[in-house]
């Protein structure tokens, strides 16, 4: 499928960003290196070659009100039981699907999800996640990286004795012999808007990766999260080279 039949698709960006978040309050805009947040996020969706429209999805006015001077939709506020740590992201997505088709009468071919605690992922990432979901033929496409440490190193702690993850570990003392195992960045996933109706999920059977390399992918949840965000956003490129 070639550029140009993709940039006629209506592709939707959504980004969720509650309020509530118990390790660090209205986390999705603390600073950080003097911008909020989930500008990042929104920043690197709008320098998309595909995605068409970004909506931030939250229950929280002032992140609204950042989020909207950061160029993003803020086309309604999400209701309260949306916005606390039990709710399902799926839950979220369907909301902000159903809200935009019923009371705008808008439905996107294809969306991917953002997570605004992921500010290092670039724009190139998000539209080869497009690309790879419309020519793999795939249901979704998530980004992923390698894990360091593999669960076959794992131990379960039983009776307050630790027990191999495997049985057979003995067998796999080389890493070399270990399988390739990744994990959700948490950055993107980008899935056709049709799973919802015809799995009841935004994942389907097919799942296509997109590797990252990128070491700076980190996922913040906490304010050592936040620290080492802030030091790879200060002085990162610099160490670099």
């Amino acid at each position: 499928m070639g550029k140009q039949i993709l940039r006629d698709m209506k592709i939707l960006a959504i980004i969720p960003a509650r309020g509530g978040s118990k390790g660090v309050p209205l986390k999705n805009i603390r600073k950080l290196n003097r911008k909020p947040l989930i500008e990042y996020t929104i920043k690197s969706a709008k320098k998309s070659k595909y995605v068409n429209r970004v909506i931030v999805s939250t229950d929280d006015k002032k992140i609204a009100r950042i989020a909207k001077s950061c160029g993003a939709e803020i086309p309604f506020i999400r209701p309260k039981h949306l916005g606390v740590s039990s709710a399902k992201t799926i839950d979220v997505v369907k909301h902000t699907l159903n809200v935009l088709k019923k009371k705008f009468q808008y439905e996107p071919d294809i969306v991917t999800l953002l997570n605004p605690t992921v500010p290092f992922r670039n724009e190139d990432s998000i539209d080869e996640s497009i690309q790879v979901l419309v020519r793999s033929k795939a249901d979704i496409t998530i980004q992923v990286k390698e894990i360091k440490t593999h669960p076959y190193r794992a131990y379960w702690l039983k009776n307050g004795f630790l027990k191999p993850f495997r049985k057979d570990f003995l067998k796999f003392h080389q890493r070399q012999l270990f399988p390739e195992c990744y994990y959700s960045t948490a950055g993107i996933s980008t899935f056709w808007n049709k799973n919802i109706a015809k799995f009841g999920h935004m994942f389907g059977p097919k799942i296509k990766p997109i590797i990252s390399s990128n070491e700076t992918n980190v996922d913040i949840d906490s304010i050592f999260d936040f620290f080492v965000a802030e030091m790879i956003a200060k002085y990162w490129k610099n160490y670099k080279v």
